[in-house]
């Protein structure tokens, strides 16, 4: 038999006899492949967090890549999301200008930090989705996961411009 089907036979042996993928935890319900596609107000939501709760202590994440879609993990680790009907939760974080060097813990860190501080640059983060959205007491967001659903939608209704985070002069 030549080496490479040997090889392949050998890969084939040891996927059928450990599994594909990481052994679920004890308790944890069979979990079904699903993609959410997130927009805001019509348009795909690019880089937002989701959240899907509501089945047990399981919570399934993921984050929207450039079409507002994004793969489900259910406790950050197996891929796929529990049957039922889950709260969607959204979050996402605009920024503007440059963000300031990390805390100094050495001379010239400090110089570096003292330096932006004095130059004037302003920084802010802030959220871009209405609050409503981002709390699972609040989301008006729900969807049903279910053996052959493949696909979820959402969309967030409204943009909102709240400052998280901002530095610059007189901050």
């Amino acid at each position: 038999m030549p080496i490479k089907k040997l090889f392949f036979l050998c890969l084939l042996s040891l996927g059928i006899l450990t599994g594909c993928g990481p052994k679920l935890p004890d308790g944890m319900p069979k979990l079904y492949p699903v993609t959410i596609t997130v927009t805001q107000d019509g348009t795909p939501l690019e880089d937002a967090n989701i959240i899907l709760s509501g089945v047990g202590d399981w919570v399934s994440t993921g984050s929207t890549d450039s079409q507002g879609i994004a793969k489900l993990y259910t406790q950050g680790r197996y891929l796929g999301v529990p049957e039922g009907t889950l709260k969607v939760t959204v979050t996402k974080v605009g920024t503007e200008g440059e963000p300031p060097p990390p805390n100094p813990f050495d001379a010239e860190s400090a110089r570096v930090f003292q330096e932006y501080q004095q130059s004037g640059k302003v920084y802010r983060q802030f959220h871009v989705i209405p609050a409503n959205y981002r709390h699972e007491t609040t989301t008006p967001l729900t969807v049903e996961v279910k053996q052959g659903v493949k696909n979820v939608t959402v969309n967030v209704e409204g943009t909102v411009n709240e400052d998280i985070r901002r530095s610059g002069p007189g901050m």
